[in-house]
């Protein structure tokens, strides 16, 4: 009578340690890799993915000139690498002379920067108005060698969009 009675209670512990949350037979048993994100494009263009899945920039080729990579994200991807005036430029700048406003209207942009050997790039995210100003002035930020410029097209709707002018926010 007494093993009848525990063998429940061996089910139900056998069910919890085999639970997601429990660290106790998940460390132990072996997963299959689920990511199916494609990096091709980001190992074609000079960036190593490392275990943790933060791409990593590579230098880019110095005969080159000093270089930002710009990655325009709409219904398809384009990605080239734009070389930097000895002036300098600002976000503005490139958004304006491309007529990156003038095709996609407001615009949400992140600023990649590489941050040294082995470690994250820092990300300065930033948005534009339909004239390709930066919604705020602090946000124009001034492009440096190795830059990787993510482009997206701000889908918020017409409405969205007429709040937060008229509220004065991104």
């Amino acid at each position: 009578m007494q093993a009848a009675f525990r063998l429940p209670y061996f089910i139900l512990l056998g069910l919890l340690i085999t639970q997601p949350g429990c660290l106790l037979l998940n460390t132990f048993l072996p997963r299959k890799s689920t990511s199916t994100l494609d990096t091709s494009l980001l190992k074609a263009q000079g960036y190593s993915i490392p275990p943790g899945g933060m791409p990593a920039a590579v230098a880019l080729d110095p005969n080159d000139g000093p270089r930002v990579i710009l990655e325009i994200r709409s219904d398809e991807r384009h990605l080239e690498t734009i070389p930097l005036p000895e002036k300098g430029m600002f976000i503005e700048d490139l958004v304006q002379q491309a007529n990156l406003h003038e095709t996609f209207g407001a615009l949400n942009i992140s600023i990649m920067r590489p941050n040294g050997e082995g470690a994250a790039p820092v990300r300065m995210d930033l948005t534009t108005n339909d004239e390709g100003k930066a919604t705020n002035v602090g946000q124009n930020y001034g492009l440096r060698a190795g830059d990787h410029i993510v482009v997206l097209h701000d889908d918020r709707t017409y409405f969205e969009r007429f709040i937060a002018k008229t509220l004065k926010t991104n």
